[in-house]
């Protein structure tokens, strides 16, 4: 039992201060929310930091009695001045991200010992590697005529905004934008590195944006996989198999972990397609490993036997701060990375319940570890705690993303063109072979369960699209690498031949070409370019020539052949205006509301347009029982009828792929306040009495 000297008792002093500082900020920014829910919300730091000053062992009291008593300080003095909302999420979202941050690279630095990848002397495979993705991204982009549209293209615009405050010395405002961008579905946390890129060459070019890409994110998720199947690999390896697997005889480590990691990309080329067409979501897989690692690391340490007690708290507390930061660091990434969190969370759980009925459990320990993991979380997410408390039902996801849904038939068909019936087939094969011969099945667990249940909580919100598939790419390349290891462990050229045989199989159409379709991937080889890129071009020359901020050109679409992002994309064609605007004045078009649910109504700045793009037939890409937002106005400029009525057509009309045709309109009398009215109300009518069950009210 602890004893409570006074610099015990002086931590949970600091845990009661902490919870009324954090009573005062939340009642100040949301007088709205309930006394239980406030008092709820503030008790759990409070009970976290009681769990600390409970299980700390006299080493560590000092350390964290100061840093609690300084957050509680910082915390009753903020709430005593009650600052506005704006104010307080510059000042948390600062002290999150440098903590993010500074965890980030401590969390590197440690990775040798913690997460068991080895850099120091793999240099020529991480080259090798480089280069190899970097091969794959010029032939996707040269032989698909990649041009990036909508969600491709959001972190790169946000990469030019990085660069030119680069360019610019606005780091302090560089800074400010990072921290107050955590609260929001977008952080710029991962276009910072593709914006130093652009800001270190030419700012409007993709190939020095692709080469971040490549190397801060793609590398570095393929290297982490490839580690994470050597260590399933080693779980289930027989002693002589795990001498070679562990660098030992006929294998340096370099060759176990490139064979590993090229068995990575083999198994999962669209994860790569995704990033040569500009997104960089893998780099989140990094954290995605780094997390599953911990977790089996922090397991192994809390069934430990006695003994070693100060030595054994402290990597306990190092290991639970440094998961803490990862599983944060995944929501600020991306954040449906969330979903990988709480799966690695609950199956970490899970394996902590199994392993209490032990006698040799560390409880102690335990206590420890999730009161630090759970004192970490909440400060880091303070920023988005005070910018969704106010209104939760901005952040309803299950609501706002209901057009996002698709049919069983339609995700089983995406499902196989993105992984191949025969890559999950052998995933699954490979799995079972795994979990009866592992002597030690701990971070396989970690791995398949964590994959699991992420996938099943995000189909609770949507159907996924191809980016969010790397939620299960962890388990499927995983327990495939790791027999690609044992393979190698028992036949080098066996395991070579293989390797090979599966990258054939999902890189390139031999198989797709006579196989059933979806037996084998297509999309990781380069989709076929528009059949429209002249009437592209020419779109985009008569735009430059007709749209101002004083003559704007508007765009009714919402669709991947035509829609208003892409009039807005088109300056790919010729790269030498940036894309960016200093304000909405500026801005020579106008941005539309797309999803009902999470947009709402037609937006107001139809009354700015002065000229009309209109797709016809009317464009959309979800459910279009949830796009009225566009339906109702594109659907009145065609027929003449609504606000259509105060517009003429031009004659212009471009002729796009899919047999789309964009109609010019020009507006002959000016549309009011009234008009827009009008139109919402139209909205409303086939929202809520033409259409019956849907999920989501949207906007007023």
């Amino acid at each position: 039992m602890p004893t409570f000297a006074p610099r015990r008792l002086a931590l949970l002093a600091a845990a009661f201060g902490l919870a009324i500082g954090v009573w005062l900020i939340l009642r100040h920014d949301a007088p709205q929310a309930g006394g239980a829910t406030l008092a709820m919300l503030a008790a759990l730091p409070c009970l976290c930091a009681i769990g600390l000053a409970l299980t700390l062992d006299a080493a560590a009291l000092d350390a964290f009695a100061i840093a609690l008593g300084a957050g509680a300080l910082a915390a009753l003095g903020l709430g005593a001045v009650s600052l506005d909302a704006p104010t307080l999420l510059v000042i948390f979202g600062l002290a999150s991200l440098a903590l993010t941050l500074g965890g980030a690279w401590r969390l590197w630095r440690a990775s040798r010992g913690v997460a068991g990848w080895r850099f120091s002397g793999d240099l020529a495979l991480v080259g090798a590697l480089v280069a190899l993705l970097a091969l794959y991204t010029l032939y996707y982009i040269v032989a698909s005529s990649d041009l990036m549209f909508a969600d491709f293209m959001f972190f790169r615009r946000v990469s030019i905004a990085v660069a030119a405050m680069l360019d610019h010395l606005q780091f302090v405002q560089l800074l400010i934008v990072t921290a107050a961008s955590a609260k929001e579905d977008y952080s710029w946390l991962p276009a910072l590195a593709p914006g130093a890129a652009l800001a270190l060459s030419a700012p409007l070019a993709r190939w020095p944006y692709e080469a971040a890409l490549i190397v801060c994110y793609a590398a570095p998720a393929y290297l982490a996989l490839g580690a994470l199947a050597r260590d399933l690999a080693r779980g289930a390896a027989p002693r002589p198999s795990l001498d070679v697997l562990g660098g030992k005889g006929r294998f340096a480590p370099a060759l176990v972990l490139a064979l590993a990691a090229f068995t990575a990309f083999a198994a999962y080329p669209t994860g790569m397609a995704i990033t040569a067409r500009g997104m960089p979501d893998i780099g989140g897989l990094v954290l995605f490993v780094a997390s599953l690692q911990l977790s089996a690391r922090l397991a192994r340490l809390l069934a430990l036997g006695p003994g070693h007690d100060a030595r054994v708290g402290a990597m306990v507390r190092r290991v639970a701060l440094a998961l803490a930061l990862c599983l944060y660091a995944m929501f600020l990434f991306r954040r449906w990375y969330i979903f990988a969190g709480v799966g690695v969370t609950a199956m970490l759980g899970i394996e902590v319940v199994a392993l209490a009925r032990g006698a040799r459990f560390r409880w102690r320990e335990a206590v420890m570890a999730a009161a630090l993991a759970g004192l970490t979380l909440f400060a880091l997410a303070a920023p988005v705690l005070i910018d969704w408390l106010p209104d939760p039902a901005a952040h309803d996801y299950v609501q706002i993303y209901a057009a996002y849904r698709r049919d069983a038939a339609v995700f089983a068909a995406q499902i196989f063109d993105w992984w191949g019936l025969g890559v999950l087939v052998l995933a699954v094969g490979a799995a079972m072979l795994l979990f009866v011969v592992s002597r030690q099945a701990r971070l396989l667990r970690l791995t398949v369960g964590s994959a699991v249940l992420a996938a099943l909580l995000f189909l609770r919100v949507q159907t996924p699209y191809i980016h969010h598939v790397f939620l299960i790419a962890p388990a499927v390349t995983g327990v495939i690498g790791a027999g690609m290891l044992l393979l190698l462990a028992r036949s080098k050229p066996l395991a070579l031949a293989s390797a090979g045989a599966l990258a054939a199989f999902t890189l390139t159409p031999v198989v797709s070409a006579f196989a059933p379709v979806g037996l084998a991937p297509t999309a990781g080889q380069p989709h076929r370019p528009r059949a429209d890129l002249a009437e592209l071009a020419r779109l985009k020359s008569w735009f430059d020539a007709h749209a101002t901020p004083q003559h704007r050109v508007c765009a009714l679409g919402s669709s991947y052949t035509f829609s208003d992002q892409l009039i807005g994309e088109l300056w790919q064609l010729n790269p030498v205006v940036s894309p960016l605007y200093a304000s909405r004045a500026e801005r020579p078009d106008v941005v539309m509301a797309h999803v009902d649910t999470a947009d709402g109504g037609p937006v107001e700045g139809l009354k700015d347009c002065a000229m009309m793009l209109v797709g016809d037939p009317v464009q959309t890409h979800l459910l279009r029982d949830y796009q009225q937002t566009i339906i109702v106005p594109a659907s009145e400029m065609l027929s003449g009828e609504g606000i259509g009525a105060k517009f003429r057509r031009t004659g212009e009309t471009f002729a796009l792929e899919n047999g789309v045709a964009v109609i010019v309109f020009e507006r002959t009398a000016p549309l009011d306040d009234n008009d827009i009215a009008a139109l919402r109300a139209r909205w409303r009518e086939v929202r809520t009495g033409a259409i019956v069950g849907l999920r989501g009210t949207g906007g007023p």
